[in-house]
């Protein structure tokens, strides 16, 4: 092998290094912005953290006492969940159409 051929074998491999490098690099930025919404509700999550530990200490101790009625407390709560999921989609689809 003659030095000017290996020399050509190592540019070549310095060149596909440095595109596998660029292309690590985009992949790295399509990922990141691809899980930005979930890492911000992690985020929101964890700000909240200590104030649902507390809630879901509160919700042990009654679900221990009173089982049915905290059953019941949150199959009304889930459904007023959902019921203000529901009006807030209809309203969007109200205001959309008026435009």
């Amino acid at each position: 092998m003659t030095e000017r051929t290996r020399q050509q074998q190592i540019d070549d491999l310095e060149d596909e290094i440095l595109q596998n490098r660029l292309d690590m690099t985009s992949a790295m930025r399509e990922w990141r912005d691809a899980t930005a919404p979930i890492d911000h509700a992690w985020e929101k999550l964890m700000s909240w953290r200590v104030g649902l530990m507390a809630a879901g200490g509160l919700l042990a101790m009654r679900s221990a006492r009173k089982p049915r009625a905290t059953g019941r407390l949150l199959r009304r709560g889930l459904t007023g969940l959902m019921m203000y999921n529901r009006g807030k989609a209809l309203y969007r689809a109200t205001r959309g159409r008026n435009r």
